[in-house]
């Protein structure tokens, strides 16, 4: 028993060492990018699963594609065009929001047409665009918009936003005529994808906002922005400590939520493009020809954008490569339009480590005391619970939680757990081929000339057999039973036959603990058989057993590691008899 739970308690050990490994991961202490590569293609998996695929009405594309340039030109395209397709938007559509996902950093060549544009864009619902650059040789350019927020605001909180060195935005001209204006960065993860989008940016001590949020603020009424701090003592070290981005309408609060970068995860809607089936792409060349019908845009959120590869507005998503980057902000517009965004909350940390600490604990104690299919069915049956929790609580309330972690410490844990199972038979088998198990040392120790299990007596049923002992293996296992022949069953002589009775009245009351009836038994089979080691071997276990407090659980077998030979010079019942002359 005791080397039983020294192996249960070894095989605990191996299997809590995933569990150390996976929780120091968790913590950050050792972060480990193959485990987050392998959490963001499993979110890149759930979202292409649960994409809706439905036609989103509320926003609509003008695309400066293909068409377009080959009918205007190409670009930059002149003010004096660009004024015309706003007034065309604004007059003949009536649009609600007209946001830019490009940038006038530059003068228009031709004279009067910044005026032009200014005038376009003056006391309409637009919003421009722009962008930050970390580029070594970048170059600041143009007027930033006023910030949402200021370093006062956020100082003592651990607020990650991304730092930027340089800005690329519009002319003074336009600048003034339309002072509401967002970045339109976007900040792929390690592997290049695009699967979520700046909220906020950080230049030179303050935070701007992003083009989405900006047309998403323009049609509520430009609340202010206000920061939502994340609290709780499982927050995770990566964190930003800002939980959310919170806006004031109409007596209630839109909480934003965001992630350590303070970005959001974009919802896609499906395939993107034009061909997508997700939103409505009108062709910049139609408004401005005239050829769309008026009002055809009536109360319609609008970016203006290009899906020409030319114009390298391309980007690689979680739904496809050369997805265009307009069409990004369309969805993230939407998300904030319908309050449904895909978030990692701040508690990630917490539900990583219960889940880590429940599911490495529960295979840890459960492993060493099960079998080979036992435990694998153990560890799957574990996979698929933290996978199927997991994934529910994407799908269902859209929580982006990590789970490669765990799911690899749970593999890893089962695997280890089963090696060491597999180890322990071998050593059992191992143990079991040792001299006290070899036929020659088994026949030495009973003092008989053949040994044979209980297979081996019922193959041979000719034979009588007598019964020598109950031998117990690995404290676990069901004892064996070892058997002697002692000659045909059916030309054994009488004196063997009362002595195999008596030697099982003998057995009876050796398992019963009833060892002065055992005492006498074996008096007279030494008596009978004075040569029997069986019998002195007997003797000297009923006079150790004598000494011991009787034992309700004992069932007469006999544990491997004390089987020994008869000490020579024994008596009947165990007393040492005079050495012969």
């Amino acid at each position: 028993m005791q080397q039983t739970l020294k192996l249960r308690g070894l095989r605990f050990l191996i299997t809590l060492i995933p569990l150390g490994l996976a929780l120091l991961h968790a913590l950050g202490f050792v972060p480990t990018d193959a485990l987050h590569q392998i959490d963001n293609q499993a979110y890149d998996v759930r979202l292409r699963a649960s994409m809706p695929g439905t036609f989103e009405s509320r926003v609509v594309i003008v695309d400066i594609d293909r068409a377009s340039l080959a009918a205007v030109g190409p670009w930059p395209w002149p003010r004096e065009q660009l004024a015309t397709l706003v007034d065309a938007l604004f007059e003949q559509q009536g649009i609600a929001v007209l946001g830019f996902d490009i940038v006038f950093p530059q003068p228009d060549p031709q004279a009067g047409g910044d005026a032009l544009m200014a005038e376009a864009l003056r006391d309409r619902e637009v919003v421009l665009g722009y962008f930050f650059s970390n580029e070594p040789a970048a170059r600041s350019s143009g007027v930033l918009p006023a910030p949402v927020l200021s370093a006062d605001v956020l100082r003592g909180h651990p607020v990650r936003i991304t730092q930027w060195d340089a800005v690329e935005s519009n002319i003074p001209a336009l600048a003034e005529a339309a002072p509401h204006a967002g970045a339109f960065n976007a900040l792929p993860d390690k592997d290049g994808v695009v699967r979520s989008l700046p909220l906020l940016a950080e230049y030179q001590g303050r935070a701007y906002e992003s083009l989405a949020l900006a047309m998403f603020r323009r049609v509520l009424g430009l609340p202010p922005v206000e920061p939502g701090f994340a609290s709780g003592l499982m927050m995770s070290r990566r964190f930003s400590g800002l939980e959310s981005l919170r806006l004031q309408h109409d007596g209630q609060t839109i909480a934003i939520p965001v992630d350590e970068r303070v970005s959001a995860l974009v919802p896609f809607r499906g395939r993107g493009g034009p061909e997508g089936g997700s939103f409505a792409y009108v062709s910049a060349a139609e408004v401005l020809s005239g050829r769309l019908a008026p009002e055809q845009l009536r109360g319609k959120i609008v970016l203006l954008g290009t899906t020409a590869p030319e114009l390298q507005d391309l980007r690689l998503t979680p739904v496809g490569a050369d997805y265009p980057g307009v069409e990004t902000h369309a969805n993230l517009i939407t998300g904030l339009l319908d309050g449904h965004l895909p978030v990692k909350p701040d508690y990630a940390l917490g539900y990583e480590l219960v889940v880590l600490v429940v599911s490495g604990l529960l295979l840890a104690c459960a492993l060493p005391r099960l079998g080979l299919w036992p435990g694998a069915a153990l560890g799957l049956a574990v996979l698929l619970a933290v996978s199927g929790l997991n994934t529910w609580l994407h799908l269902r309330h859209g929580l982006v939680l990590p789970l490669a972690a765990t799911a690899l410490m749970v593999v890893t844990a089962t695997l280890l757990g089963l090696a060491s199972a597999r180890l322990r038979r071998l050593l059992d088998q191992d143990t079991s081929s040792s001299p006290p198990l070899n036929p020659a040392a088994l026949r030495a120790v009973y003092g008989v000339d053949r040994i044979a299990t209980e297979q081996e007596r019922q193959r041979q049923p000719d034979l009588a057999w007598q019964e020598i002992d109950r031998l117990r293996v690995t404290p676990d296992d069901a004892p064996t039973v070892l058997y002697t022949p002692l000659g045909s069953a059916h030309d054994l002589p009488a004196n063997v036959r009362d002595e195999l009775r008596l030697w099982q009245q003998a057995l009876r009351t050796w398992r019963a603990q009833d060892w002065d009836a055992c005492d006498v038994h074996l008096l007279n089979l030494q008596r009978l058989n004075a040569k029997k080691v069986l019998y002195r071997l007997y003797a000297q276990r009923v006079a150790s057993r004598r000494r011991l407090p009787l034992d309700p659980a004992w069932d007469g077998a006999t544990p491997i590691e004390t089987l020994q030979a008869p000490q020579p010079g024994t008596g009947a019942a165990g007393h040492t008899k005079p050495n012969s002359p």
